[in-house]
């Protein structure tokens, strides 16, 4: 699962990596964050017509969502609470995530995510990201939600099962795209299989080092959570 990420990259480095048209004006307003958790809410790529015009071209656009996934037919906004993860090998059949993957898929930006690994004297987090330290694009799904009136963007992070040395720390991970992964991804005209086998494609390359314990606090927030720890002894 993912189910804590950091995303420090400026406004600056989103428009220019996620090729972004046009920016929200509270996507702009977000500030960096080194832990950013479900229900909170995060910058996203999705793709739109120009202008509002339906037969327009679509571009894409950053804007400010919360991050799980409300349903269109969910009564209240508290089901996004257990939907910040879609499992891709099921994502096109379950009812809570079918219609968007069908229509409404988006890139989640990140600097890197969080898991934890299961360890005898307790469980270590570990920061896992890039190696080149380049922008990292989850694969999300977006669905927008209306609660009194008020209209909320919410996403979903896609995972697959852990690949490589990663599968070490945890059996799941999230489906990052490289940059020539990403336009197949958002293609309005992709199949489930063309989009099946975009998730399956090869991640980039990842480097892990253990972080402190302070990361599991949601209050906790600034650089030091991904400064590296010492190794953990092993029994």
């Amino acid at each position: 699962m993912c189910g804590r990420y950091a995303n420090f990259l400026d406004e600056q480095d989103l428009l220019d990596e996620f090729a972004v048209a046009e920016a929200a004006e509270d996507a702009r307003l977000l500030p960096p964050s080194w832990n950013i958790a479900p229900m909170q809410l995060a910058p996203i790529v999705t793709l739109t017509p120009a202008g509002g015009d339906a037969v327009a071209p679509r571009q894409r656009r950053l804007i400010a969502a919360r991050w799980g996934l409300v349903p269109t037919w969910a009564k209240d906004s508290g089901t996004g609470a257990k939907l910040f993860n879609a499992r891709s090998e099921t994502v096109a059949e379950k009812p809570s995530f079918r219609a968007a993957f069908a229509q409404r898929r988006c890139l989640v930006p990140a600097s890197g995510y969080y898991e934890w690994q299961a360890r005898v004297g307790g469980k270590q987090p570990y920061f896992i990201c890039p190696e080149d330290a380049s922008p990292l694009a989850f694969a999300g799904l977006w669905e927008t939600h209306k609660d009194s009136d008020v209209r909320t963007f919410t996403f979903s992070i896609l995972t697959t099962a852990a690949r490589g040395d990663l599968a070490a720390i945890h059996d799941r991970q999230p489906v990052m795209l490289r940059a020539d992964a990403r336009e197949g991804w958002m293609d309005v005209d992709a199949s489930a299989d063309e989009l099946m086998a975009v998730m399956a494609s090869p991640a980039p390359a990842m480097a892990t080092r253990p972080v402190g314990k302070a990361v599991g606090n949601i209050r906790n927030d600034d650089p030091s959570l991904v400064t590296a720890v010492a190794e953990p002894a092993t029994e």
